[in-house]
């Protein structure tokens, strides 16, 4: 139903599909995907974590960030406001390929699963 709505929404005759387990953050600093869209939902485990654009610098983004995590960087402008999916919940991420879109999209990140054993991801991207 997911993978039809998609490519219903984007008018799409594919999409690629990844469903995986996952023991550890895939991408444990925030960033922007280099897509248009990802669709992603998590089935169990923690979720993605994400930031609304008022609450970080967008500048230290990634390589700009000197190594050092995002609580630590000057990324997060207040770390309280990091905001976390609920498992099942199924969410569109505007990426930094979408026409007229450099420099935007929803910066995000994997979880921290210390306290997890694995999570279980489903996200769909375009095809190229």
């Amino acid at each position: 139903m997911l993978v039809n709505m998609f490519c219903t929404l984007f008018d799409l005759k594919h999409a690629k599909l990844r469903l995986v387990s996952i023991d550890r953050a895939m991408c444990p600093q925030f960033h922007v995907d280099k897509v248009l869209y990802r669709l992603v939902t998590t089935l169990t485990g923690n979720t993605t974590q994400w930031l609304d654009n008022n609450i970080f610098d967008r500048s230290k983004l990634s390589t700009s960030n000197q190594g050092l995590p995002d609580e630590e960087s000057g990324l997060l402008q207040n770390p309280y406001g990091i905001k976390q999916l609920s498992v099942g919940d199924v969410v569109l991420l505007k990426g930094k390929g979408w026409f007229k879109n450099e420099g935007g999209g929803l910066v995000h990140r994997s979880p921290s699963l210390a306290n997890e054993n694995h999570r279980l991801l489903l996200a769909l991207d375009f095809i190229n």
